[in-house]
């Protein structure tokens, strides 16, 4: 039985990678303002370069969710229809975004080593915890599954990792499919915060939690702009969360807002707030944006990635966009 375990875990394994390699990627540098060609900031952010993501593959799309390593050389993001998504990012002489190489393509695994299928592949949230756990939350059937450590960022290393289902709250039982969690970010001690959607659209506050073992559930509100819904969630170097918020209205348009959370203002109960660090908004570059990573380079620089899920629509694109945090910020 063992033997025609690993059998079978091999052979997912080898198809998976056989439908990462051929995978094609194109992609085209975007400026920050396309009628400014001359714009690099925007709010306390710096632009270091965007690009346009695209490809033949129809499994291609739907990011929602990014991780970026430390070193700034490879991202991870989860689609809504159950994939993987990795590559190596490359910078130009001067630190910009410049390309992305040896792209993958892989299915996402369910804890019965199947490929994730129907209403329960919709992937939305990344985080890494400080094992170097990948935790992968999901709408529509909500939960969180927990993915074994890789040594690196790369789809072809998880493709055949079975995952284990970790505890999410159980109020997250009476949302509906597509208003549940959004944004995964690790604490500084191994806590779990949690951003919703929420229930209520009238509500400024979002329903959302901070889990940590052995605990009960803290659960608070996050306090979005007006027309704006939470969508991802990061933590910055010195512990702080830094959140992305999305507008896609008929009246507001599109556009995107990122604020920082204090982490001593999470606490059960609490409203969470925070400044806002910047607004996205056309003529400036902008799509549906899902996703959001930071990091700290060797200087002390702190950078932040966003990349947006096109839902597969012809009338949207994938986007991955890249800004230095400015010194004088706070």
């Amino acid at each position: 039985m063992k033997f025609l375990l690993l059998v079978s875990l091999s052979v997912i394994l080898l198809a998976a990678r056989a439908q990462a390699e051929d995978m094609h990627l194109s992609y085209a540098r975007v400026p920050l303002n396309a009628e400014n060609s001359g714009q690099h900031r925007v709010g306390m952010l710096e632009y270091r370069g965007g690009l346009s993501l695209g490809s033949n593959d129809a499994r291609f799309g739907g990011l929602s969710s990014l991780l970026v390593s430390p070193d700034g050389s490879r991202l991870l993001a989860a689609s809504d229809r159950g994939t993987w998504f990795s590559a190596e990012i490359q910078y130009d002489a001067e630190g910009y975004l410049r390309g992305l190489a040896s792209p993958a393509l892989v299915p996402v695994l369910g804890p019965d080593g199947k490929a994730l299928t129907g209403r329960y592949r919709d992937a939305e949230a990344l985080a890494r915890a400080a094992d170097g756990s990948i935790l992968l939350a999901f709408e529509q059937h909500h939960r969180i599954l927990r993915f074994a450590a890789p040594s690196r960022l790369d789809a072809h290393q998880l493709a055949g990792v079975i995952p284990e289902l970790i505890s999410a709250p159980g109020e997250l039982a009476e949302f509906n499919s597509n208003a549940a969690m959004e944004g995964l970010a690790t604490l500084d001690d191994g806590g779990l915060l949690i951003l919703t959607e929420g229930l209520d659209n009238a509500r400024a506050g979002k329903p959302g939690w901070l889990l940590r073992d052995d605990q009960a559930d803290v659960r608070f509100e996050y306090k979005r702009a007006a027309r704006f819904r939470p969508t991802g969630a990061t933590r910055l170097p010195d512990g702080d969360i830094l959140t992305l918020e999305r507008r896609y209205t008929i009246i507001g348009g599109v556009a995107a807002l990122l604020r920082v959370i204090p982490r001593e203002t999470i606490q059960s109960g609490a409203l969470l707030d925070g400044p806002e660090l910047a607004r996205l908004a056309p003529p400036l570059t902008v799509d549906n944006m899902e996703g959001i990573a930071a990091r700290r380079d060797s200087t002390g620089r702190i950078f932040i990635y966003l990349i947006s899920d096109d839902n597969f629509s012809v009338l949207q694109r994938t986007l991955l966009l890249m800004f230095e945090l400015r010194d004088d910020w706070r």
